[in-house]
């Protein structure tokens, strides 16, 4: 899931809620008399039928999996008993809490990929590395047969050293994307000596690739000079939420 459809599913979602807290109200409000208390009962089912359509779009279902109301042929208030009235808001809560639910499903769903994705590379990585590694192409490489292993299609399920971007007058390119979870890749092989500098190049990766990706994981695959790998981690996870560190040591 990249940023900007992220914002588009929390921006629908939170008209999806605002909607149906309109309609509850309207629904519990006795100060007006039944026969006008649910005259906007044709304007929610319209907001309603709207917001269907762009979850329809986002999260790639087709418009018949999601009821819709024909606005354009429903009467209006003064042609509608106030009990058809009514019985219109209560459907369209429920189809909104259907919407909801999709809404929220979708947002979990790329949450459970990423901590899938981060344990199959924790667990994984290892095993397929079958000599040390000199350079941090080789964890590269290594990870990139794990992705086809998996079933990965280069340009469709991931993408490797893409995404090219600028960031402070310097030139940033991810070793690794993952476009559906907003996910950047990064590898870095820490050897003898290099444990500052590892640590120095993750802080200025997780500054630039904020601008542009909603997680970042970075896989340190370490020749044996992390001693205490928590305290490693900490303060580079206490970056952001979505920022998570892999250690793998040889």
């Amino acid at each position: 899931m990249n940023i900007e459809r992220t914002k588009n599913i929390k921006m629908i979602l939170f008209r999806c809620s605002a909607l149906k807290d309109n309609m509850i109200r309207t629904l519990n409000e006795t100060a007006t008399i039944e026969s006008g208390r649910y005259s906007a009962f044709k304007t929610y089912a319209e907001e309603y039928t709207n917001l269907a359509y762009q979850v329809s779009k986002i999260i790639d279902l087709s418009s018949e999996k999601i009821r819709a109301y024909n606005v354009d042929t429903m009467n209006g208030w003064a042609d509608t008993l106030w009990p058809q009235q009514k019985a219109i808001i209560e459907s369209v809560v429920v189809y909104t809490d259907i919407l909801i639910s999709l809404l929220e499903n979708e947002i979990d769903f790329a949450n459970d990929e990423y901590s899938n994705l981060e344990n199959f590379l924790k667990t994984k990585l290892r095993t397929v590395m079958f000599e040390q590694p000199a350079k941090e192409k080789d964890v590269q490489n290594a990870i990139e047969m794990l992705f086809v292993g998996r079933g990965w299609n280069k340009g469709i399920d991931y993408d490797r050293e893409s995404g090219k971007f600028e960031f402070s007058g310097k030139e940033y390119i991810p070793d690794f994307i993952v476009n559906k979870l907003g996910l950047c890749i990064e590898v870095k092989l820490l050897k003898e000596n290099r444990r500052s500098k590892v640590i120095e190049e993750i802080n200025a990766d997780i500054t630039a690739y904020s601008k542009e990706y909603k997680r970042q994981l970075f896989v340190v695959y370490d020749l044996g000079f992390i001693r205490d790998e928590i305290e490693f981690k900490r303060d580079i996870e206490n970056s952001g939420d979505e920022i998570r560190v892999i250690v793998v040591k040889h």
